[in-house]
């Protein structure tokens, strides 16, 4: 098995907080007759009714490129200073919900994404070279894209194939699926679930709680407090210092009198080794005058780095991708951790207390797509756990951002609904009674429920409460309501008359549009999976707009 690494690879950054992705190559197929233009539909199933489209990447001879809507590949010119913004190639969207967006691609792009942003539009750059150098949106507060919620997708269209993935190496962020047709037939890439990335994001907060480990510094907020993307901890803006000191310890305590065999696969055999000297030792390696000591934390959730440095697609190179794989996994230790990394399930990766907890939270919510970059290791002939699509000469494809509404998944609970820890729109109900949707001027854009008074409510099929019991419900809340009108927002399981988990009593706030998030503690345990009703009782006149609300535990 070789690693193909996703496409997120970094070629080195141009600017400060610049990511410059190189043109990577993915396994083409045999047939060699894909053609171009290459009908794309992009789709926004996002909720929300302001979102832009970039299709972004380099043409054959390896020069960047934007695809406009009309769907040429537009040449960026080189600029004569640094830094310097590149034209508007965005692709508007219609409403959440509408028609697709279509664009005839009009030739091939290598090493490409198609970029989604919610609200308003990304800023990217363009420095000087012999080929010059796209600064995309980077992560990190000091990009001008940090308070943009946006997302992509990765892509190569060549005359071998098309070939497409969503990857979470670096973040997860909004939910983006994949369709295509072509030679190898209709192919899909589910996305995450909807809510999953609030639950990611609170398992990495309760993770804090437990170990203290900076896994909190991972959850990226807006301005109103909802979950605008999750990093991954190679992204992370504190170091993680002595995190993974304990576990290291045990390992080279273990196999100081213990055989480690590392399977290289694709061809590379397997090599035998042993801790001396303060390094993993295998007979007949060469290391290339790099041994395997005690990496740090930024080598192990990089992977490329220290002396988990991948060489290339040698012997060593191989034995530092497994090597990275079962520290990311804490499977070393585990029965059977002494051959990797055929003799290890995925039952028991990350097992061990000390282990990659972005990782773990991730495989726990997203049934597909890398968490770190060989996350594609495995026992030989395991399933592939990316998410791609791949077809030798395909006739279309479709990208859509959002998971849409009612599009359940177990949110990693053990359930069949979408998780209840989520930003869970409020426009995206089951089914309602007296209420309106309007346009939202709160951060994110799209749509809200009001005009809302006593007697009306709100029905949100199936959400998974998982085995324990939340502490907390948060809502998005606005009120103009007239002087001395007031209500309740009262959260019952099941049915509009049903058990009594949460309420919040509310009256005007100044201004229908003028949004705070409310808290309310739960006072009857949720678990499972329940529908829930927000019932409103007060006023018969309009006391409360909601824009969202979720679960914390």
């Amino acid at each position: 098995m070789v690693s193909r690494r996703s496409f997120l690879t970094a070629a080195g950054a141009t600017a400060v907080g610049a990511t410059v992705l190189s043109p990577l190559s993915p396994f083409a197929s045999e047939a060699s007759a894909a053609s171009a233009p290459l009908p794309v539909s992009l789709r926004n199933n996002s909720g929300n009714n302001t979102v832009y489209a970039y299709i972004s990447g380099t043409d054959s001879s390896g020069w960047p490129v934007f695809v406009s809507a009309n769907g040429a590949l537009n040449r960026l010119p080189n600029p004569s200073s640094a830094v310097t913004p590149i034209a508007d190639y965005a692709i508007p969207l219609g409403a959440s919900g509408s028609a697709a967006t279509k664009v005839n691609l009009a030739g091939f792009i290598i090493g490409g994404r198609v970029w989604f942003s919610i609200g308003q539009k990304l800023k990217f750059f363009v420095n000087p070279g012999t080929v010059p150098g796209v600064v995309q949106p980077a992560l990190t507060s000091s990009d001008p894209n940090w308070n943009t919620n946006w997302t992509f997708c990765e892509f190569t269209f060549n005359s071998a194939n098309l070939y497409a993935n969503i990857s979470y190496v670096d973040m997860v962020g909004l939910p983006v699926s994949m369709s295509s047709t072509g030679s190898s037939g209709n192919q899909t890439v589910s996305p995450l679930p909807n809510g999953a990335l609030g639950s990611i994001a609170s398992g990495l907060q309760a993770q804090h709680a437990r170990d203290g480990a900076p896994w909190d510094r991972l959850v990226v907020n807006d301005s109103s407090g909802g979950v605008l993307r999750v990093l991954a901890p190679s992204h992370s803006p504190v170091d993680f210092g002595s995190y993974w000191d304990d576990y290291l310890n045990r390992v080279w305590s273990r196999y100081s009198s213990t055989q480690l065999t590392v399977n290289g696969q694709g061809g590379i055999g397997s090599y035998t080794g042993t801790v001396s000297g303060g390094a993993l030792v295998f007979s007949g390696l060469n290391t290339n005058g790099v041994p395997f000591t005690k990496p740090s934390a930024v080598d192990i959730f990089g992977c490329a780095s220290g002396p988990l440095y991948n060489s290339g697609g040698d012997a060593r190179g191989a034995i530092a991708a497994r090597l990275s794989a079962a520290l990311n996994r804490s499977s070393l230790l585990v029965a059977g951790g002494n051959n990797q990394p055929d003799g290890v399930s995925p039952s028991q990766y990350y097992t061990d207390p000390v282990t990659n907890h972005y990782a773990r939270l991730v495989h726990q919510y997203a049934s597909i797509g890398y968490a770190f970059p060989y996350d594609d290791v495995g026992p030989t002939n395991s399933a592939p756990v990316d998410g791609h699509i791949q077809d030798g000469a395909p006739t279309s494809w479709t990208i859509s951002l959002g998971a849409g509404s009612g599009s359940g998944g177990s949110g990693g609970t053990g359930g069949s609904g979408t998780s209840a820890y989520g930003t869970i729109q409020a426009e995206s109900y089951a089914s309602q009674s007296g209420t309106t949707t309007e346009s939202c001027s709160d951060s994110g854009g799209g749509q809200d429920v009001g005009y809302i008074a006593n007697g009306d409510w709100l029905k949100f099929s199936s959400l998974d409460f998982g085995p324990a019991s939340p502490s907390q419900f948060k809502a998005r809340l606005a009120s103009g309501a007239a002087a001395g009108v007031s209500g309740a927002i009262k959260v019952r399981l099941d049915s509009a008359t049903g058990p009594q988990v949460a309420e919040i009593n509310i009256a005007n706030n100044g201004g229908w549009q003028s949004w705070q998030t409310v808290p309310a503690n739960i006072v009857a345990s949720a678990t499972g999976v329940h529908d829930v009703y927000l019932v409103f009782s007060g006023s018969s006149s309009d006391f409360v707009n909601i824009n969202w609300f979720t679960f914390t535990r």
